[in-house]
């Protein structure tokens, strides 16, 4: 309800603590009275009965309570003539997958900007060079520091980028740092303080030249704290600053001028338009002139800034083109906002509003509910679609949970409200995490306040406010984590889900959390211990839980008690062994256990959850027999990861046969029922896909740890397939023509030790819709001819320097019309310098001649490269 007064206000908040309580009331019914038999004997009754007397009276007295609550709220409802408020707006779930996939290439005036900075950048200097971008919020200053940073980055011998933030974390920050730079430091950095990590960063890029991007700087004590960690080395090494303090900016480039300040401005007008009719089309609009008219209208008060054209337009484009709608919505936008007004950001503020009040109300939930993640994390898309379904947001008469909660997920995309991003560490091509803008998230923590949705303890709000805290979520380590715990203890009954994003230094009071459905350590700790969840089965209304922790062996017997658990997550432990009472969560959909040859997995336990949905890293398994026939019923499972899976001692035909009869269930659960993920090693290759085996309906592949010797011809059946990755031996031209027949494969991963013949040739013919290409081959070069692979957006490509040694070979990457992105990895064993400068001149030289030249983004790195000779 859009524009309450305060009396309606406080009805609305009196009846949704009203549904909370009704809820509570439910569960603790449940708990404490539903657990009895179907048709108990009389003797068992009566005791059951006597028992329970105490526990019978005080829910009866709640109930009545509640029931006079309900009714006292419905006569508020009648005299307040609430039915005024009431939402009309029905919108139409509609992922779109198009816009799902939206390429950088789209940005809107974005060349001259980036080449301006990249000229600052590039100026003959051996000296460390900062280049400060100043602006306001929403213009768009990651934006153009990433463009510039994918642009040259490949010159660079070392890169990382990361986000700082209002209330930055220092120790992750630069763990986040060391992680890109220095794999091996990075590995042994747990538990080092704050110097520590600085020296190790300040020695892996003493020797090097390096590109750094450090966004959304809002302290110049923050920034003075991150630059200690970067040397001027002489090495041409530069450094990208996002801001929006000027004095932070102005203050770096004093009396030194090496470094810079470049300030953004809004967008032109003809950029503004152009940046919205990229979401609408006019064209056939029998109106198109009067829309032309007041699009001008909205464009002049979005001021030229880029978040809120894009929201606008995205808004927009839920709705039908006609002039009333739009006229009523730039009416709805006020005064607008411009660059030089809008210091508050209330304008934006007020556009990004209208795109949460036209949110269906489920939706509305589902983004207030990233209001639990710092400034700039990168959530886990299937995280939180799993966190969504735990918490109730998706309603469970809707038939697929999961399906409806993705859809969820790609409207608010589409809205323009949360954004897409690959991960920091392992930037696949695929989009796996999601983030909101900080101004949309200082808009949702807003909301969140207002209607007691979340509570967020941090560095700066380091207290819980009075009132009934529903979900709780630590952040920073700087909070106090003492008082937190003394401040939980009084809500702990009424807390619905807590997010832990801080070392538990303390022993948390996690006992009497009735209510919890969702609780999640976050990070991975080494201050995690198992006496954090000793307790952990009394929480009967869990429904998710993830546990993380390197000093975490085991799970305690109680957790058989979580029977309401939906998702268990044990990846970032060191757990071996599940304890036997697992078998009694009947609920669960998700069970995710750290890949390692050494977790055992039970058979029987894997019979006792019918409702499994999704199942990895399926290691040892105690009883092979009686898990393959366990798994001819999971009929519900979507993705299962094996790729470990070891089925004991035996002599090769025994172990044949197994794998034949594996591959067998496999195929039938793929084709008649719902698998549409499968991971295992490539030793399975040859049975999943020999004889009547098609897998028809299978949408990702991914074959590791063993190297296939070549493609099976069965795999000619993945005729649905999206995702395909694998190791093979030799990868000859029916490979290659296999590949070319599967008609919607998007992603594309090849490792290959050899191909044959030495130069394989990639035509015009298939490949029309794959958009990444990881191809490795330590044997073997690869050649694009004119028309190929039209829509790759990604190529990575790993070889050692003999891709080039016995012939000029001109790889026709300029052929790829639509390529974005290319990285090149040299393999340096046993090869010359001059060789390997071969390879990477060569591949410069045909970037050059790219059409897509002034936006194609190059990486080039080297593997090894002390085995130079």
């Amino acid at each position: 309800m859009e524009g309450l007064d305060e009396v309606a206000k406080d009805w609305k908040d009196s009846t949704r603590d009203l549904s909370y309580d009704m809820e509570e009331c439910i569960d603790r019914y449940m708990l404490r009275l539903g657990n009895g038999e179907v048709k108990p004997k009389f003797v068992k009754k009566t005791m059951r009965r006597i028992k329970t007397i105490f526990e019978r009276h005080g829910i009866g007295s709640q109930i009545k309570e509640l029931k006079d609550r309900v009714e006292e709220e419905s006569k508020r409802r009648q005299t307040l003539n609430l039915d005024k408020y009431a939402e009309n707006r029905p919108v139409a779930i509609d992922p779109r997958l198009a816009a799902f996939h939206r390429a950088a290439k789209d940005l809107v005036g974005m060349d001259g900007r980036r080449d301006e900075v990249i000229s600052l950048l590039t100026e003959q200097s051996v000296k460390l060079k900062v280049v400060y971008i100043v602006g306001g919020g929403g213009l768009g200053k990651t934006t153009l520091a990433m463009e510039a940073f994918g642009m040259i980055g490949g010159q660079f011998g070392c890169k990382a980028h990361v986000s700082v933030s209002r209330t930055p974390d220092l120790k992750k920050l630069l763990k986040d740092v060391l992680s890109q730079i220095d794999q091996d430091g990075f590995s042994r950095c747990e538990g080092w303080e704050d110097h520590q990590l600085i020296r190790q960063i300040h020695r892996a890029l003493a020797g090097k030249r390096y590109f750094l991007v450090i966004d959304d700087v809002w302290k110049e004590g923050d920034w003075n704290s991150v630059k200690a960690a970067f040397p001027d080395n002489n090495k041409r090494s530069r450094i990208i600053v996002t801001t929006r303090n000027d004095n932070l900016a102005k203050s770096g480039c004093f009396g030194d001028s090496r470094h810079h300040r470049y300030q953004m401005l809004p967008l032109s007008d003809v950029h503004s338009r152009t940046l919205f009719l990229q979401r609408i089309s006019l064209q056939s609009n029998p109106h198109a002139q009067r829309l032309q008219e007041i699009l001008d209208g909205i464009l002049r008060k979005c001021g030229g800034l880029p978040l809120a054209i894009i929201t606008i337009s995205s808004l927009l484009a839920n709705k039908p083109q006609n002039t009333d709608e739009w006229e009523r919505l730039q009416a709805s936008i006020g005064t607008g906002l411009s660059y030089q007004t809008d210091g508050t950001g209330k304008g934006m503020r007020d556009i990004l509003l209208l795109s949460y009040w036209d949110l269906p109300h489920h939706l509305k939930t589902c983004l207030l509910y990233l209001c639990i993640y710092p400034e700039d994390w990168h959530i886990s898309c299937e995280e939180l679609k799993w966190k969504w379904i735990a918490e109730g947001f998706i309603a469970r008469e809707q038939g697929n949970l999961y399906l409806e909660a993705e859809s969820c997920l790609h409207e608010l995309v589409n809205r323009s409200l949360i954004q897409l991003v690959n991960s920091n560490v392992d930037d696949d091509g695929l989009k796996k995490y999601c983030q909101v803008h900080d101004m949309v998230l200082d808009l949702i923590i807003s909301l969140s306040d207002g209607e007691n949705f979340a509570t967020i303890l941090n560095s700066v709000r380091n207290s819980l406010p009075s009132g009934k805290t529903r979900r709780l979520s630590l952040q920073s380590s700087g909070l106090d984590l003492k008082k937190a715990i003394h401040d939980m203890t009084r809500s702990k009954l009424h807390v619905r889900s807590l997010h832990v994003f801080v070392e538990a230094k303390e022993i948390l009071p996690l006992v009497d959390f009735q209510s919890l459905r969702v609780f999640d350590t976050c990070v991975g700790h080494w201050s995690w211990k198992k006496e954090h969840i000793s307790n952990i089965g009394s929480f009967y209304q869990l429904r998710y839980l993830r546990i993380q922790g390197r000093n975490i062996e085991e799970l305690p017997k109680d957790i058989g008690k979580l029977q309401n658990l939906e998702t268990l997550d044990l990846r970032g432990t060191y757990i071996r062994k599940l304890p036997p009472t697992i078998a009694l969560l009947t609920k669960l959909m998700c069970l995710f256990i750290e890949h390692n040859y050494d977790v055992e997995f039970s058979a029987d336990m894997f019979g006792c959850m019918p409702a499994l949905e999704e199942v990895s890293d399926i290691g040892r398994v105690d009883n092979p027999e009686k898990f393959l026939a366990e798994l001819a019923h999971r009929k519900k499972l979507r993705k299962i990861s094996m790729n470990y899976l070891w089925i004991g001692n035996g002599d090769q035909d025994n172990v044949r046969g197994y794998r034949e009869r594996l591959a067998s269930s496999l195929n039938e659960l793929c084709n008649k029922h719902n698998l549409r993920y499968l991971h295992s090693h490539g030793h399975m290759a040859e049975y999943l896909f020999s004889g009547p085996h098609t897998f028809e309906r299978l949408q990702h592949l991914k074959l590791d740890v063993y190297y296939m010797e070549k493609l099976p011809r069965g795999m000619a059946s993945l005729t649905n397939i999206l995702k395909l990755e694998m190791r093979v031996t030799l990868f000859d031209e029916e490979g290659r023509n296999i590949l070319m027949g599967m008609p919607y494969l998007t992603y594309l991963q090849l490792d290959v030790m050899r191909s044959a013949p030495d130069v394989m040739n990639v035509s015009s013919e298939g490949f029309n819709l794959l958009e990444v290409f990881d191809y490795e081959v330590r044997f073997g070069a690869i050649q694009f001819a004119a028309g190929a692979m039209p829509a790759l957006r990604r190529l990575h490509l790993s070889c050692s320097a003999n891709c080039l040694r016995n012939a000029d070979i001109d790889m026709g990457i300029e052929h790829l019309s639509s390529l974005a992105h290319l990285e090149l990895k040299t393999d340096c064993i046993g090869e010359s310098r001059h060789s390997v400068e071969a390879l990477e001149d060569s591949v410069r030289k045909a970037v050059a001649l790219h059409p897509n030249l002034h936006t194609l983004q190059l990486h080039v790195s080297r593997s090894f490269e002390s085995h130079l000779s």
